[in-house]
C-alpha cells in the first residue's frame, strides 16, 4: 500500500481514512462521484467528482502514476442508468452492470465492481488494515448486559439474517419479544429504526442485531454503527444493540460506549 485511490461516499469515514494515511504519509487520491453527497471536510481537499461512467478512464490514469491500492469508503447511492453517462473505456461495461443493477442487490453490484476494479490492477484494502480501532471483537462492552430472553431474541435474529442473507437484502433487523419488527432493506438502518417506532410496544425491550451477508466481501460495505443510529435506538425504545463482531464499523468507539452507558443500552458483538 504505497498511493492509494479512496472512493468517498457520504457520512465521516472517508475523512477518518484521509487522516490515517496522512498520519503513515501515504500518499493519496480522493475520487467522488456526481448525485452523492461528502462531507465537507472532504469538500475542503478538493476530490475528483465524476460520473460512474467515467471511472474506467480515472483509474486508467492513476495506474499510470504509480497508484496501486484502492479503497471504497463510506456510503454510496445506487446509480441510475442515465446518469452513468459512460465514456469509451466504461461502455463495454454498460449492458453488464444494467444487468446487475435489474438482478438486485447491494453485495451482487458490489462484487461485479470490485472483480472489475481488480481487472485494471488494483488491490483492494480493508479499511481494517488502516483502521482497526474502529472494530470491536466478541462480548458485552458496555455496563448493562442483555438478559437471557434478549440473547434469545438476539439468536433468532441472527438465524433469520443469516437465511435472507442469500437473497442479497439487509443487515440489520429488529426484533421484541420474539417478534420481528422490522428488516432491513434499501432504505438503510437508521430509516429502519425510525419506522419501527410505532410498532414497538411501549416499556417493552426492542432490540437490534446487525450482521454481514453471506459471501459477502468484507473489504467493502461493512455494517456501521455512529451516534445517529443510538440516538434514533433510544427514541424508539430499543435497548441494545448486537453486532457481528470484528466486522462492524464503529465510528468513534469511546463516545459510542459513553452514549450506550449513559442511556442504559447495551452492546454486544456475536
Amino acid at each position: 500500500m504505497r498511493k492509494v485511490i479512496i472512493l468517498a461516499g457520504n457520512g465521516e469515514l472517508p475523512y477518518n481514512v484521509v487522516t490515517e494515511l496522512k498520519n503513515r504519509k501515504i500518499d493519496f487520491f480522493i475520487i467522488s462521484f456526481k448525485n452523492n453527497k461528502v462531507s465537507d471536510k472532504i469538500k475542503s481537499l478538493n476530490p475528483l467528482e465524476i460520473n460512474f461512467g467515467k471511472i474506467v478512464t480515472e483509474l486508467k490514469k492513476l495506474k499510470i502514476k504509480k497508484f496501486d491500492s484502492l479503497m471504497m469508503v463510506g456510503g454510496l447511492n445506487k446509480p441510475k442508468l442515465k446518469e452513468i453517462k459512460p465514456d469509451i473505456n466504461s461502455l463495454k461495461l454498460i449492458p453488464m452492470f444494467a444487468k446487475k443493477i435489474i438482478e438486485g442487490g447491494d453485495n451482487n453490484l458490489l462484487s461485479f465492481c470490485i472483480k472489475k476494479i481488480e481487472d485494471i490492477g488494483f488491490k483492494i484494502i480493508n479499511i481494517k488494515q488502516v483502521l482497526p480501532e474502529l472494530f470491536l471483537g466478541k462480548g458485552v462492552f458496555t455496563n448493562i448486559s442483555p438478559k437471557k430472553e434478549l440473547i434469545k431474541d438476539i439468536k433468532k435474529g441472527q438465524k433469520i439474517l443469516e437465511q435472507i442473507s442469500k437473497f442479497d437484502i439487509g443487515q440489520s433487523i429488529i426484533l421484541q419479544k420474539g417478534n420481528v419488527v422490522g428488516i432491513e432493506g434499501v432504505q438503510g438502518t437508521d430509516i429502519l429504526i425510525k419506522n419501527s417506532k410505532s410498532y414497538l410496544v411501549k416499556d417493552t425491550n426492542g432490540i437490534l442485531i446487525k450482521s454481514i451477508k453471506q459471501k459477502q466481501d468484507l473489504r467493502v460495505d461493512l455494517p456501521t454503527i455512529g451516534i445517529k443510529t443510538l440516538k434514533n435506538c433510544k427514541r424508539s425504545n430499543i435497548c441494545g444493540i448486537a453486532f457481528f463482531a470484528g466486522n462492524t464499523i464503529f465510528l468513534d468507539v469511546k463516545k459510542i460506549i459513553s452514549y450506550c452507558n449513559k442511556h442504559k443500552i447495551f452492546l454486544i458483538g456475536v
